[in-house]
């Protein structure tokens, strides 16, 4: 469990980090402003994405492991 926990934190900061900074980027938001934006989609957006990978990616490791299974 502390695995599939620390995963989580880890993917989903990541990823929010990832394409927050890239929305914000292709906007066009003001770098006097990027920081301020930055840090407020990482609040609103890092506990929905922290939920969703504790809950779907074990999902799709199974349903991953079942196509691999069936076309070896």
């Amino acid at each position: 469990m502390k695995r599939q926990l620390l995963f989580a934190v880890l993917m989903s900061l990541v990823t929010v980090n990832i394409v927050s900074i890239s929305i914000l980027l292709i906007h066009g938001v003001p770098v006097a402003l990027l920081f301020e934006k930055w840090l407020t989609s990482i609040v609103v957006a890092w506990p929905i994405v922290f939920i969703s990978i504790l809950v779907v990616a074990p999902w799709l490791l199974r349903l991953t492991e079942r196509l691999v299974q069936d076309h070896d």
